[in-house]
C-alpha cells in the first residue's frame, strides 16, 4: 500500500512550520535544560552548605539546641527542602523539623533511610552529596562527632538534608513556555505570509506544469505552457515546451525504429550465445562479447567450445559446454556449480545460468541459446563471508578476552574457547543460562540487573564481577556488552567480552598502599604522616596535653652506600625501621620521609610540658642508643649513629608542616653540634636557620656581583726574606662589610658553592702570578703563591682539568703555584687524591699539606705523594718551646721532613721566641702575625715591587 503524496502547496508551508517548530522546540529545550542545570548546581551547593552549617553547630556543643532548632527552622523555609534529619550513632533521630519524630528510629521515621549508607557516611569526615535521582531528589549527608573522639566512627552521627526539585523544575518549564508565546505568534504570521507568496509565485505555476505533464503522459504531445511569470518560471515553461516538441519529434523516430529496438539481445543484462544444430555460434549479444573476449563477427561460425571455454573452479578440470547436452537431449541444462569462464585474453569469470533449446512452431529443434551472467562478485562475497567467519572464530579463540554472544531473549548462544578454558565448563554447560553458575553469588544479582537494564535500553553496559576459575578460585573480570543489530537495523541480541582484571585490581590496591607507605620499609610515608600529625594536633587542641615529634637522621649514611653498595644500605634502613618501631607504642607512628630520614610521632606524651619534655628526651636517648648498636648482616657489620631533632606540641600549633619544619631544624642543629646528638627545638633556631638561608642566598650572588677579593699573607725564609705568600679569600658584603671566612666558608662547603668560589680564587691567583712574573728582570725575585683548595673542590672529578686550563690560559710558571690541601682529603679519598696530585705535578704544580698534624696524620703517605712542603698548624706553634709535648711533636715533624727533603712552613708564628726555636730545629719557612698580617692583594703587590715587606 503506497502512502498518498502531499501537494507542494501543502508540503512547503508544512515544511516551514516543521522547521519553525523544530527550532523553537530545540531552543526551548536548551533553555529549560540550561536553567535546570543551574538550579541543580545551586541546590547541590545549598544542600552541602546546610549540612555543613548544622554539623558545625552540632560539633560546637549539643547543648545549643535552641540555636540548632533555629537554624533548622531557617533551612526549612527553603521551599526546595523536603526533609532534614539529625541521626545519632544509635540510628535514632536526634532532631527534625517535626518535634514528634525526635527519639524515633530513623528507619521508621524515614522510609528512605538505609543503614548501610548511614554506616558509610558515619565513617567519612567530609560531606557527601548524592546527585539528583529520577524523583528529582538531591540528598546531602555529613557525619559529626557525637560524644568523645575516642568513640571513633561508632560515635559519630549523620546530618541528612533532602531537596525536592519537582516544583522548581516545573516552574522553570512553565516560565520558559510562556516566554516563547509572543515569539511563536510573530513567527506564525511570518509563516502565513511566506506560504501565500510561495503559493502565488511557485506552487501555482508548478500545478500548471504538473497538469501539462499529465496530459503529455496521456498522449497529448501538443500541450504548451504560457511563457510568463518570474524569470525562473518562464525558463521552466520554455524548457517544458521545448521538451514537448522534442518528445513529439522523438516519438516519430521511435515508431520508425521500433522493429530494430525490439531485439532483446541488445538490452538484456545476461550474456547470450545462440548456436545452430552443429554447435556453431550464430549470434552473440554485447554482454557475451565482453565476457568471452570475442566479437560477434569473429565468433560467427566458430564451434562453441572455442568461444565458450569453461572449467571447474576447484580443480581447474575442463567442463563440457552444456549446449552439447541440449543438442543431445533437447532439454534445459543448468551450469555446474563453481564454473569458471576464461575469455580470449585469459581473464577468468565465475559464471552461472543455463542453456535452453530453440524450437520451431512445430516443435523441432532449430538451435540452442546459452544464457549466462558474471557472478564473480557474488562468488567473492561468499568466499569473503566464509573467510570472515573463520577469521572471527580465529580471533575470538586466539586472544585473552572471554567473548560471548546472547540472543534477543538474553540466552547465551556462543562463548569462545578462552571462556571455556577459563571456567573449565563445556560449551553445553555454558550456553543459555548455564554460564550464571560460575558467577560469584554476591555479584550475580547486580550483574543480571545491569544486563536487564542494558537489554531494556538497547545500550552498552560495563561492570566488574567475579567469575569462578577452573582452579576453583574466583577472579575479577571486567565485562563489556554491546547491542547487536542486523542489516535492517533490528535488534538481535548482545555481544561482549570479559577481561581478567584481577592483577589490575591487585596492582591498584598495591599502588594505593604505596601512595601512603614507603616502598622499602613499608612505614607510613610523608603524606600519611602529615595526616596523622594533623590529627594529633587537632586532638591536643580539643583535649589538651602535649605530644612530641622526633626527626631521626642517620649520620654518614652515604658512606654505607659508597662503601658497601645500596643493597647493604637498604638492609640498614629496614633494620632502622624495625628498631624504631620496636621502641614505640602501637598508638605512635614511625614514618620514613626518604633516604635516611625517619620521623617518630608520639601523639600524647604527658599532660604537662615539663613532664612531657623529660619523657621525650628519655625516648630520644633510647632511639639514639638503638641506632648506635652495630648493624650485622652475615659478613657485613657497620656501626652507625643518628642525629635527632625533637619538638613538643600542644593545642597552639595549627599546621602539621610547621611541626615537621621545627623537628627538621632541631635535627639540623644536632648535626651541626657534632652528630650523634639530640636537640630540642627552640624558637631561636628559626632565626638561625633563616639567617643561614639568607647567607646562602647572598653567598650565591656574591661571586656574580664581584664581592669577593683576595688577601695575601707573606711567607719568609730562615733569613727572613720574602719567598711567597698564602692567598686568602675575603667577602666584602655591600651592607655587612667584611664577612668572616669562619662564617661563610663552612656554608659554601656544605652547599657546594665552594667549588665555584675556589675556582675563582685559583684563577685570580694565577692572574696575580702572571703579573708578578713580568717583574722577573727586577731586583725583586718572583714569589710563590699558595692557594687553598677545599676538600669538596679537590674531590670534584673535573678539578685537575680545570686547573690545567687556568694555568695554560694565564701563562704562569706552574712551579710558582703551590696548592694546599688538608690531610683528611688524603685519608678519605687517597687513591683519587694521589691521581689528581700526580696529574698536576706532571706539569710542575707543587703541593702542600695544610694544617699538618691536626687530622689523621700518617707519615707513611708522605713518601707516596708528590709533596713539596707541609704546613705546621698554629695549634702546635702556640705553646712551643714551653710545652714539652708540642715541642716533641714539632721536632719530630721537622726532623722527618728534613730527611724526606720536604720543606716545612710554620703557621701562626707570633713571638720572637717561637721564631728562634723553629730556626734552631731547621724550620724552612715562617708565616704569622709576628711578621705580617694579611693585606689586600693590590697593596701586597705594590709593596712587594717596592721591595718592602707587606705588613
Amino acid at each position: 500500500m503506497t502512502m498518498s503524496r502531499l501537494s507542494l502547496r501543502v508540503m512547503i508551508p508544512l515544511g516551514l512550520a516543521l522547521i519553525f517548530l523544530l527550532v523553537t522546540t530545540v531552543s526551548l529545550i536548551s533553555g529549560i535544560h540550561h536553567r535546570y542545570e543551574l538550579l541543580i548546581k545551586e541546590s547541590e551547593r545549598d544542600a552541602l552548605s546546610y549540612t555543613t552549617e548544622v554539623v558545625r553547630i552540632l560539633e560546637q556543643g549539643v547543648s545549643e539546641r535552641g540555636l540548632l532548632r533555629s537554624q533548622i527552622s531557617s533551612i526549612m523555609t527553603d521551599e526546595r527542602v523536603q526533609d532534614l534529619f539529625v541521626v545519632g550513632p544509635d540510628k535514632h533521630i536526634l532532631m527534625a523539623p517535626d518535634p514528634t519524630l525526635a527519639g524515633l528510629p530513623a528507619k521508621s521515621a524515614d522510609m528512605a533511610f538505609d543503614e548501610e549508607i548511614f554506616r558509610r557516611r558515619q565513617r567519612e569526615r567530609l560531606p557527601y552529596l548524592d546527585p539528583m535521582d529520577e524523583q528529582h531528589v538531591i540528598e546531602a549527608m555529613q557525619s559529626f562527632q557525637f560524644g568523645t573522639e575516642a568513640a571513633g566512627s561508632q560515635g559519630r552521627g549523620v546530618v541528612c538534608v533532602r531537596f525536592d526539585l519537582t516544583r522548581s523544575l516545573a516552574n522553570i518549564r512553565n516560565e520558559a513556555i510562556v516566554s516563547r508565546l509572543p515569539e511563536t505568534g510573530a513567527m506564525l504570521l511570518i509563516l502565513l505570509l511566506t506560504a501565500w507568496l510561495l503559493n502565488a509565485q511557485v506552487t501555482r505555476p508548478l500545478v500548471r506544469l504538473r497538469r501539462a505533464a499529465q496530459r503529455m503522459r496521456q498522449g497529448n504531445y501538443d500541450v504548451r505552457l504560457p511563457e510568463q511569470g518570474s524569470s525562473e518560471i518562464t525558463e521552466v515553461s520554455e524548457g517544458f515546451n521545448a521538451m514537448a516538441r522534442a518528445v513529439a519529434k522523438a516519438r516519430k523516430k521511435l515508431l520508425a525504429s521500433e522493429e530494430q529496438l525490439s531485439v532483446a539481445l541488445e538490452s538484456i543484462g545476461d550474456g547470450l550465445i545462440a548456436t545452430d544444430l552443429d554447435g556453431r555460434v550464430t549470434l552473440m549479444n554485447p554482454v557475451a562479447e565482453r565476457l568471452t573476449g570475442w566479437s560477434r563477427e569473429q565468433a560467427a561460425g566458430q564451434p562453441i567450445e572455442k568461444i565458450f571455454v569453461i572449467c571447474h573452479a576447484g580443480d581447474e578440470q575442463p567442463v563440457p559446454v552444456p549446449i552439447r547436452q541440449v543438442l543431445e537431449n533437447g532439454t534445459l541444462v543448468g551450469l555446474a556449480n563453481h564454473t569458471v569462464l576464461t575469455d580470449r585474453h585469459g581473464t577468468r569469470y565465475h559464471i552461472a545460468d543455463s542453456a535452453a533449446p530453440l524450437k520451431r512452431e512445430d516443435g523441432t529443434l532449430m538451435g540452442v541459446v546459452l544464457a549466462f551472467h558474471d557472478v564473480s562478485r557474488e562468488y567473492e562475497l561468499r568466499e569473503a563471508l566464509a573467510e570472515s567467519e573463520q577469521h572471527f572464530r580465529t580471533l575470538a579463540n586466539s586472544g585473552q578476552a572471554l567473548i560471548w554472544t546472547a540472543d534477543i531473549d538474553g540466552n547465551r548462544d556462543y562463548v569462545n574457547q578462552p571462556w571455556l578454558s577459563f571456567t573449565g565448563m563445556t560449551l553445553e554447560q555454558a550456553l543459555n543460562g548455564g554460564w550464571q553458575e560460575a558467577i560469584h553469588p554476591e555479584d550475580l544479582d547486580l550483574l543480571l540487573k545491569a544486563v536487564d537494564h542494558a537489554y531494556h535500553e538497547r545500550a552498552n553496559f560495563t561492570r566488574e564481577y567475579r567469575l569462578r576459575h577452573h582452579s576453583g578460585e574466583y577472579r575479577w573480570l571486567l565485562i563489556k556488552g554491546t547491542p547487536r543489530f542486523n542489516s535492517h537495523g533490528q535488534f538481535v541480541g548482545f555481544i561482549g567480552q570479559c577481561l581478567d582484571i584481577t592483577s589490575d585490581k591487585e596492582t591498584a590496591a598495591e599502588l594505593e598502599r604505596l601512595a601512603y607507605h614507603d616502598g622499602l620499609t613499608n612505614l607510613p610515608n610523608r603524606a600519611l604522616l602529615l595526616d596523622r600529625v594533623d590529627q594529633a594536633i587537632r586532638r591536643r587542641q580539643r583535649n589538651g596535653g602535649v605530644g612530641a615529634l622526633f626527626f631521626v637522621d642517620l649520620d654518614e649514611f652515604k658512606q654505607i652506600n659508597d662503601l658497601y653498595g645500596h643493597k647493604r644500605g637498604d638492609q640498614v634502613l629496614i633494620e632502622v625501621a624495625r628498631r624504631l618501631t620496636g621502641l614505640v607504642r602501637d598508638t605512635d607512628t614511625v614514618a620514613r620521609l626518604g633516604g635516611d630520614e625517619f620521623l617518630v610521632l608520639v601523639p600524647e606524651v604527658a599532660d604537662e610540658v615539663d613532664v612531657a619534655r623529660q619523657a621525650a628526651v628519655a625516648l630520644a636517648d633510647k632511639l639514639r642508643h638503638a641506632m648506635e648498636q652495630p648493624f650485622k648482616f652475615h659478613e657485613f657489620q657497620h656501626v652507625a649513629s643518628a642525629s635527632i631533632g625533637l619538638t613538643l606540641f600542644s593545642g597552639k600549633v595549627d599546621l602539621a608542616e610547621d611541626l615537621l619544619r621545627e623537628a627538621d631544624i632541631a635535627m639540623y642543629q644536632a648535626k651541626r653540634a657534632g652528630r650523634n646528638n639530640q636537640v630540642n627545638f627552640e624558637s631561636g633556631m628559626v632565626e638561625k636557620v633563616t639567617r643561614r638561608y639568607r647567607l646562602e642566598q647572598e653567598l650565591n650572588q656574591a661571586l656574580s656581583n664581584g664581592e669577593f677579593e683576595l688577601h695575601l699573607q707573606t711567607q719568609f725564609d730562615r733569613n727572613e726574606r720574602i719567598v711567597g705568600a698564602e692567598v686568602l679569600v675575603r667577602w666584602r658584603h655591600p651592607v655587612r662589610g667584611l664577612v668572616s671566612p669562619a662564617e661563610f666558608v663552612p656554608v659554601a662547603e656544605e652547599t657546594g658553592q665552594i667549588v665555584h668560589i675556589g675556582e675563582w680564587v685559583l684563577r685570580e691567583a694565577c692572574h696575580l702570578l702572571h703579573g708578578l712574573q713580568e717583574t722577573e728582570g727586577s731586583d725583586v725575585p718572583p714569589p710563590t703563591l699558595s692557594v687553598n683548595v677545599s676538600p669538596r673542590q679537590f674531590r670534584d672529578p673535573g678539578f685537575a682539568d680545570r686547573a690545567r686550563e687556568i694555568i695554560q690560559e694565564s701563562g704562569i710558571d706552574p712551579a710558582r703555584l703551590m696548592i694546599e690541601i688538608t690531610e683528611n682529603v688524603l685519608v678519605s679519598h687517597a687513591s683519587d687524591a694521589i691521581d689528581r696530585m700526580r696529574s698536576l705535578a706532571a706539569i710542575g704544580v707543587r703541593f702542600s699539606i695544610d694544617d699538618f698534624g691536626t687530622g689523621y696524620s700518617s707519615f707513611a703517605y708522605l713518601k707516596r705523594l708528590p709533596l713539596t712542603e707541609i704546613k705546621l698548624d698554629k695549634s702546635f706553634i702556640d705553646d712551643v718551646p714551653n710545652a714539652p709535648g708540642d715541642a716533641a711533636m714539632v721536632e719530630a715533624i721537622l726532623a722527618m721532613s728534613n730527611r724526606l727533603g720536604i720543606q716545612v712552613v710554620a703557621e701562626g708564628v707570633e713571638t720572637r721566641e717561637q721564631v728562634d726555636y723553629l730556626k734552631a730545629h731547621h724550620c724552612d719557612r715562617f708565616q704569622g702575625f709576628y711578621f705580617t698580617h694579611p693585606v689586600p692583594a693590590r697593596e701586597w703587590v705594590t709593596r712587594h715591587l717596592e721591595g718592602l715587606a707587606p705588613s
